[in-house]
């Protein structure tokens, strides 16, 4: 006697797959306060464009913490000092020691070469007191525009 196998609908396939996919979804992030911005330029909401601070500038802007459930993007200008790839991602770090260093993870770094003057904007995370992290980020020749404050 052959017995029949029930066999899943198309639709409740992706049901199925749909509530997988909601279920796995990270939280909303909050929106950081318009306080938070006050005195520092360099910094905005997600996605948004602030004008990009100098090497010389960022340390009086860098806020000690920012909420685990958020997201804030920095944007900096400075020289590349440091262009290295593993093969899928790149690494572009601006301004030198002692002061703050800054590193760019990103998908790529165009034409830039060392020593190029560079905007950095993205996701901004504090490693520590002189290492900030912004990932993810776009690296982009800078131009009189996009020039940073001094």
């Amino acid at each position: 006697m052959i017995r029949s196998r029930p066999v899943l609908s198309y639709a409740g396939v992706v049901a199925c797959v749909s509530l997988a996919l909601v279920a796995g979804q990270a939280p909303a992030q909050t929106l950081l306060p318009d306080s938070f911005f006050v005195d520092r330029p360099a910094f905005s909401q997600p996605e948004q464009s602030g004008k990009p601070a100098s090497c010389e500038s960022i340390a009086a802007q860098l806020p000690d913490s920012t909420p685990a459930d958020s997201r804030v993007d920095m944007a900096i200008a400075g020289a590349v000092s440091l262009l290295r790839t593993d093969g899928a991602l790149w690494y572009i770090a601006v301004c030198a020691e002692p002061g703050v260093r800054v590193l760019c993870v990103t998908y790529g770094a165009g034409d830039l070469k060392l020593g190029d003057r560079a905007v950095l904007r993205g996701g901004y995370n504090r490693q520590d007191k002189r290492h900030v992290l912004l990932d993810p980020c776009l690296a982009s020749p800078e131009s009189g525009e996009g020039a940073a404050e001094r």
